[in-house]
């Protein structure tokens, strides 16, 4: 039988969410672009860990919320109706995490899960993938790995780290850093690793936060690793996994940059539909006029199909042997693509209302572009989905 309802856990979890973006982020959201030193978005963290939501991806068994990729892609969707930006910095901490979920010793992850799930203090994961030179060609497998130059040295009984990150989300304030890199680029993917590199090592630096378009909750800056020292404890399964663990990451997070397009586009949707409700024009409530009632139509029918992929994406993570790049790769470039267009259309819908800071939906605008290019540019995106037809 198919059903389309969600399960009474589920409910539970997105009304969570839900509640907590209208009073914890919503309120707050527009006071993003002035935190320059990041301490609101910040203390939104500490709220969200508070509550059990930053820890929903930790596994049960470490004092987690145990929450598969539907779960975690439904709080995504609902905390980017708040702000895409904080919505982008809880759902890039999940993104680092993954891969340790896959490869992690028990060791590993006696150590790392317990304080990602603690309620104390929100403690976030930085996914160290692009470099200033590569772009794209890092999730790019047909690049096997080549142009990574953030290179692994083997110096007896520890790891050297050398080399620089750039764009990452929680660049300057993760906990924990998965990096992508290479013992020899030469040698392609059978050189490629995942390092896990802990905040404070001596030798790891940020650059200055990076002063965006949007996303301003999200904090991203460049990373430099200089001599960084870590024990050989640190490396995730084996050098030779890294390419392969992190294409098998971007099949889970893609769908998660699905969710928070479609939370960012509903939240747009939502206001310009109270502002049509409320606004007269031409002698009636602006909703009721043909061209108007037409365009908030074709918004919610494409926020509908971005979010029915994107579950359809996690429903099949979530089983056993059926995750999918394809599909999760569809979720990603329609949801992205859609948010672009709908909240573009609920600018126009507002008019000059819309354009100005105080509605909140010009912010949407913004947040939606990055969409287009994170976790894969959507022109790369889609030349996956199609080789995998």
């Amino acid at each position: 039988m198919l059903s389309f309802r969600l399960s009474e856990e589920q409910e539970a979890i997105r009304t969570l969410a839900r509640r907590f973006a209208e009073g914890e982020i919503k309120p707050v959201a527009r006071e993003f672009e002035r935190d320059e030193d990041g301490k609101l978005a910040e203390r939104i963290i500490d709220k969200a860990a508070e509550i059990g939501l930053l820890g929903l991806a930790v596994p049960k068994e470490y004092g987690g919320g145990g929450g598969s990729n539907v779960e975690c892609s439904l709080v995504l969707e609902e905390l980017a109706v708040g702000c895409g930006g904080i919505s982008t910095a809880i759902g890039a901490s999940w993104f680092g995490q993954t891969p340790i979920m896959m490869a992690a010793t028990k060791e590993q992850r006696e150590q790392i899960f317990p304080p990602l799930a603690a309620a104390d203090k929100g403690r976030l994961v930085c996914m160290a993938m692009t470099e200033p030179a590569g772009g794209t060609d890092i999730e790019n497998p047909h690049m096997r790995s080549r142009t990574i130059r953030t290179i692994v040295k083997d110096a007896g009984d520890h790891y050297v780290v050398n080399g620089s990150k750039i764009w990452p989300s929680n660049s300057d304030n993760a906990w924990l850093y998965t990096v992508v890199a290479s013992v020899d680029p030469t040698q392609e993917d059978a050189a490629s690793c995942l390092i896990l590199i802990p905040a404070g090592t001596p030798g790891l630096s940020t650059g200055k936060a990076i002063r965006k378009m949007g996303m301003d909750a999200d904090r991203n800056a460049e990373i430099f690793f200089e001599n960084v020292r870590v024990p050989k404890t640190s490396l995730l399964g084996k050098i030779g996994d890294g390419a392969k663990l992190l294409q098998r990451t971007l099949v889970y997070n893609r769908v998660g940059a699905a969710a928070i397009a479609v939370g960012i586009a509903r939240g747009a949707f939502e206001a310009a539909l109270k502002f049509a409700k409320e606004r007269t024009a031409m002698g009636g409530p602006l909703n009721q006029h043909p061209v108007v009632a037409a365009m908030l139509g074709d918004m919610l029918t494409k926020i509908e199909s971005a979010r029915l992929l994107y579950l359809r994406a996690a429903w099949h993570n979530a089983q056993k042997g059926q995750a999918s790049m394809q599909w999760s790769s569809m979720a990603k470039v329609y949801a992205s693509d859609m948010a672009m267009q709908v909240t573009t259309d609920a600018v126009q819908i507002m008019g000059s209302y819309g354009y100005a800071k105080e509605y909140g939906v010009e912010k949407a605008m913004r947040d939606a572009k990055i969409v287009q290019i994170y976790i894969g540019a959507n022109e790369f995106t889609r030349q996956v989905v199609g080789e995998l037809c």
